[in-house]
């Protein structure tokens, strides 16, 4: 399986650098190690440092001008956006992976929602990491 993830402007190509690395990031450059373990063709590109790359998504460059950079990240199965706003957890990745290829480019886009508690907070508190 083809994966590519079209990254938002970054301090490097990754996001993993500097002194406040955010922990979503880190389980993206996680889980891409993971998903390449697996033998998918992975493959990340960032708008500040490989915007030549976008060009090959003419989706992406679409969707980017129609809704700008806060639309990022993109990640794409073979080509599609299957995921915008925000990067798949583990859980997520295996559900995008588990769906047969041939389907794969119908698969309806989904994004990240925050969990709300009974009280009416985030579960996990302000970082929405649930």
């Amino acid at each position: 399986m083809k994966i590519t993830i079209l990254d938002p402007a970054m301090c490097c190509s990754t996001g993993v650098c500097g002194t406040e690395v955010d922990d979503v990031l880190v389980q993206t450059a996680a889980n891409v190690k993971w998903l390449k373990s697996l033998g998918h063709d992975v493959h990340r590109h960032g708008i500040a440092n490989d915007s030549a790359a976008f060009q090959q998504y003419p989706e992406a460059i679409a969707r980017l001008q129609k809704e700008g950079t806060d639309s990022l990240p993109y990640i794409l199965v073979d080509d599609k956006i299957v995921m915008a706003k925000s990067y798949p957890d583990k859980a997520q990745w295996e559900q995008i992976l588990s769906r047969p290829a041939a389907t794969t480019s119908t698969m309806k886009e989904f994004t990240i929602v925050p969990a709300i508690n009974e009280a009416g907070g985030k579960c996990c508190g302000d970082s929405g990491c649930c």
